[in-house]
C-alpha cells in the first residue's frame, strides 16, 4: 500500500535530474520539491493534491541573467495550479530588489506595477503581469547571492510556497 501511494512521486522523479526530487510524506498527503542542485526546497500547496508535472531547466545565461528554473503543474483543478520558480545568480548582496525586478521585466518585454510586501520574515517585491503572462502573479525575493522569482496565478499559492520553503 505504501509503495502504491508513492507511485506518482516515482513517475515524476523519472523525468528529473539527479539532485532534484519530489517527496511525499509517509502519512498524509504532503508533497515537497527538494532541489539540491540549486539549494532550496518548497512545499506544494495542499489544495493541488500533489503534482501532475514538473520540469527542471538547468542553469543558462540569457540577456546577462544567469538562472535555473523549475516549472510545475498541480494535480487538482482547484485554483491556479501552473507555475514556476526561477533562481537568478547575482554578484552583490546589496541590491535594490525592486529596481532589479523592474529591469528584469523590461529586459524580457514584460510589464507590471511593483509593490513591496513581506512573507514571514522575507521581504518581497510583487506584481501581476497582464501583457504576456495572462494576469499571473510574480513575486521576487532575495536570499544571499540569489534572487528567486515565483510565478503562479494565485498570490496566496506563492505566499504558501515561500513561507513553507527552505531558501
Amino acid at each position: 500500500m505504501w509503495q502504491k501511494s508513492l507511485a506518482d512521486v516515482a513517475e515524476l522523479n523519472n523525468s528529473l535530474p539527479e539532485g532534484i526530487r519530489v517527496v511525499k510524506s509517509l502519512f498524509g498527503n504532503e508533497y515537497r520539491v527538494v532541489n539540491k542542485i540549486d539549494g532550496y526546497e518548497f512545499g506544494v500547496p495542499q489544495k493541488w493534491e500533489g503534482l501532475r508535472e514538473i520540469e527542471y531547466i538547468p542553469e543558462r545565461t540569457e540577456e546577462n541573467y544567469t538562472g535555473a528554473s523549475i516549472g510545475f503543474e498541480g494535480k487538482s483543478d482547484e485554483g491556479s495550479r501552473i507555475g514556476s520558480i526561477d533562481r537568478y545568480k547575482i554578484e552583490s548582496p546589496n541590491i535594490d530588489i525592486q529596481a532589479w525586478a523592474k529591469k528584469n521585466f523590461k529586459t524580457f518585454g514584460l510589464a507590471g506595477d511593483f509593490s513591496k510586501d513581506v512573507v514571514g520574515n522575507i521581504n518581497i517585491v510583487k506584481t501581476q503581469e497582464d501583457v504576456h503572462l495572462a494576469g499571473m502573479s510574480v513575486v521576487f525575493f532575495q536570499k544571499d547571492l540569489v534572487i528567486y522569482g515565483v510565478v503562479n496565478g494565485s498570490e496566496d499559492n506563492i505566499r504558501e510556497i515561500i513561507a513553507d520553503g527552505k531558501w
